[in-house]
């Protein structure tokens, strides 16, 4: 008797550790299914795709083995599930670009962010200091400010500045549509410039923030000058706060591919670059994006005479906060989403 009451509690151990085994594999496969299902199969790594087909070929086989006695509803269930998203073709499906454009949005964009972070900042810190200096210089040692910016950059800077006076029309409707495509033709290349400048041993793409640096900083203190810095901030901020990080985010792509070029590791360099340009493509893609909407918020919002400078500001915080809510419950959801 005692043998056997052994017997029956190791074999009770052995299907309970089994059922535990399993609920874990389901789990896992309900997982999967769900991403599959979000934003298309085709777009599951190598991995996770031989993953998903394992498991359901157990949840299948298993199903099979316990349907004879009594069904397992839950793993019928989600047998069924799978079955509609590994072999059905839902109308959302085949909406390729958008399904590329949720997960580019969703998932590999933030994930890129966090790998590439300290490329980001060494970006933002050359973009910030470079302008600090130049309100600097120009509050404080205006007889340098020249050399510092160079005299056509100076009367550029200072034109600029004027020209922001409360209610001044600077930019005409009709000029507005032209001036559209001229600003995202500017900003394109100056992005592109930036991606690719960084490529070459990082230097001439942290040259090229430091020049647009040197931009904003000069625009600010000239406008503290004239007196026009409340109308000046009230043009750039609306779009500026799109429009810097994606700066900042395409750059950000072009010195991760420099230093790959400086530091190749075991690979031989040409494949080191490549495979950092791969991994960088997102930031890219998406700061085109953003130049996208910001080219079209400078052109047609930022310099509408009509509305005052304290509601374009507020529109630029709305726009600050959901950057921010963006970049940082995406960047922790996919930094989460990797260690799990």
């Amino acid at each position: 008797m005692d043998a056997n009451r052994r017997l029956a509690e190791i074999a009770a151990e052995r299907n309970r550790q089994r059922l535990e085994k399993l609920q874990k594999r389901w789990q896992e496969l309900e997982q999967l299914i769900r991403q599959a299902q979000s934003f298309s199969i085709r777009y599951l790594k190598a991995d996770e795709l031989l993953k998903l087909g394992k498991l359901y070929r157990l949840a299948v086989a298993e199903l099979a083995r316990s349907n004879s006695p009594v069904p397992n509803r839950p793993l019928h269930r989600l047998v069924g599930w799978g079955y509609s998203v590994l072999y059905a073709q839902p109308p959302l499906q085949r909406l390729k670009f958008w399904h590329a454009l949720a997960r580019l949005l969703w998932r590999d964009f933030p994930a890129t962010v966090i790998n590439h972070l300290p490329f980001l900042l060494l970006a933002a810190s050359t973009l910030f200091v470079s302008s600090a200096l130049t309100v600097l210089v120009v509050l404080k040692r205006p007889e340098v400010a020249s050399a510092w910016l160079g005299e056509y950059l100076t009367m550029t800077l200072q034109e600029v500045a004027q020209r922001h006076k409360p209610g001044a029309d600077w930019l005409p409707l009709m000029g507005r549509p032209f001036a559209f495509w001229l600003i995202l033709l500017n900003n394109l290349r100056v992005a592109l410039m930036g991606y690719g400048f960084g490529m070459v041993a990082m230097l001439p793409s942290l040259y090229l923030l430091f020049v647009n640096g040197k931009v904003i900083g000069g625009a600010i203190a000239f406008g503290y000058q004239f007196g026009t810095l409340s109308e000046l901030l009230g043009f750039v901020l609306p779009h500026g706060v799109v429009e810097l990080p994606a700066f900042l985010l395409a750059a950000t792509a072009g010195l991760a591919v420099g230093y790959r070029w400086l530091c190749p590791g075991d690979l031989p360099r040409f494949t080191a670059m490549v495979e950092a340009s791969r991994k960088s493509v997102p930031l890219v893609l998406v700061a085109l994006l953003m130049l996208l909407y910001a080219a079209f918020i400078e052109a047609f919002f930022s310099p509408h005479e009509r509305i005052p400078a304290p509601a374009k500001w507020l529109f630029a915080f709305v726009e600050l906060v959901v950057l921010t809510l963006y970049f940082i419950g995406r960047g922790i959801a996919s930094k989460w989403g990797h260690t799990q």
